[in-house]
């Protein structure tokens, strides 16, 4: 991709720097309404008299929905304008939001809102990175990335709140009207962004459906136990295997999967990643039914934990100073997993034990991102480290969707301390995964 000088480009209409607080708003606007309606599952459940495993659906799908639409999304880039792209996801916002009010008393009909919404959705949390590594000059594109990082952060705190008042003073319904506000961009996003000159882009639709299907059949199983998905999960995973080998246009080549150090992180990352998104889903659920707190006090607890997320982000290049990657992501899992084990072992003590654990879990996983994104792609050539990170923050969003899904059916079946229990042993099964296989390689510091 090419980077554009304002100051040099005499051929540019259009002052690239005005457009990037519009598509950060919006950006920001689209984690929020994301992150708000992960907050409310235990609220729709109670409203539709439905299971946590059937609620986590809603939740499950959009983090998949996400993680393809990056995908989908940066490929259409290269043919279609950012600005037409945006414009269609405000569209597809709206009609899902539209459809998810009018339809709220069908759970079917709100998953499939819901899949529409984050298909819009995920246009603002993809386009943005894109339009600036597109668009501004290269030494200010790490400045503008980083907003990126602040954004997401803040709307973890933004969106608990929304979802938390929303769902407790009105009703979790009104919160599909939000999203209509996006909206408001649309003239701004006009005016702002340039119409860029089609071209031909290849978008692997095979690749993204393959990767879909070993998606859903682990989220279907975890929530069913029918071993038939089981067999189409290995029927789904040796056809991608299969066609990544022999596709010169897949959207990832089986060439990093050749690559020891590439391949074990990812395996490492998969399996601890499950455990981030699983103990935020059960976090409203147990603290209702063990403390009976509504959905608004619940989001008040959250905040220390996503407050501490963003300072110790701040201070992950000061911490790399002082710790290893080795040293870094071992102390994280290690972090997650203790902040797991103590609520459960005393989970009938005092809600505060929960606000401490989160703090630490919240911000284990902060310290973890970088030194195991780093790890992953450090011996990928240069030119193939965007595919590597896109592949990687995919897998990232599978593992949270299924990682969800086993959550629910544990909320179902089990106590919550048991609950937090596998959850501990899921983080303890990726420290052993990651103590083994890095110990076997020489470049992870």
């Amino acid at each position: 991709m090419t980077t554009i000088d304002n100051t040099a480009s005499s051929q540019e209409k259009f002052d690239a720097k005005k457009a990037v607080p519009v598509i950060l708003l919006f950006f920001v606007f689209a984690l929020i309404i994301d992150n708000s309606f992960k907050l409310i599952s235990v609220e729709i459940a109670n409203d539709l008299n439905i299971s946590a495993s059937t609620v986590s659906w809603q939740a499950t799908l959009a983090g998949l929905i996400i993680g393809i639409g990056a995908v989908v999304y940066a490929s259409l880039s290269d043919s279609i304008s950012i600005r037409t792209l945006l414009i269609v996801g405000i569209i597809l916002i709206c009609i899902g939001s539209v459809m998810g009010f009018l339809f709220k008393g069908s759970f079917a009909l709100i998953l499939v809102s819901r899949i529409i919404q984050t298909a819009g959705l995920a246009a603002a949390e993809t386009l943005y990175v894109i339009y600036v590594t597109k668009h501004l000059p290269e030494k200010e594109q790490k400045k503008f990335l980083g907003f990126s990082t602040s954004s997401y952060s803040l709307s973890l705190v933004v969106g608990s709140l929304t979802g938390g008042y929303v769902s407790t003073y009105l009703h979790w319904t009104t919160l599909f009207l939000i999203p209509l506000l996006s909206l408001v961009f649309l003239p701004f996003l006009i005016k702002y962004l340039p119409k860029e000159a089609s071209r031909k882009s290849h978008v692997d639709v095979l690749g993204l459906i393959l990767i879909a299907a070993i998606a859903t059949s682990v989220m279907l199983y975890v929530t069913n136990f029918n071993w038939l998905y089981i067999a189409l999960f290995v029927i789904a995973l040796g056809l991608f295997v299969m066609y990544i080998s022999k596709s010169d246009n897949a959207l990832i080549s089986i060439d990093f999967f050749k690559n020891r150090q590439f391949i074990s992180v990812l395996g490492v990352a998969f399996v601890i990643y499950t455990v981030q998104l699983g103990y935020i889903f059960m976090f409203p659920f147990l603290l209702e039914t063990m403390y009976g707190l509504k959905l608004d006090t619940i989001s008040l607890l959250l905040i220390p934990g996503y407050v501490t997320a963003v300072l110790i982000g701040a201070f992950s290049g000061k911490i790399a100073e002082f710790l290893t990657s080795k040293q870094t992501v071992t102390m994280s899992i290690t972090l997650i997993g203790l902040s797991l084990l103590i609520p459960g072992l005393f989970i009938e003590s005092h809600v505060i034990i929960f606000v401490i654990s989160m703090i630490f879990f919240s911000g284990a996983f902060a310290l973890m991102y970088a030194p195991m994104i780093d790890s992953c792609v450090n011996t990928i050539p240069t030119e193939k480290k965007g595919t590597a990170i896109g592949f990687y923050n995919l897998t990232l969003n599978v593992a949270a969707s299924i990682g969800i899904a086993y959550t629910a059916s544990l909320i179902d079946s089990v106590s919550y301390s048991q609950a937090l229990y596998v959850l501990t042993i899921v983080a303890a099964v990726s420290l052993v995964l990651y103590r083994i296989l890095m110990g076997r390689l020489k470049n992870i510091s």
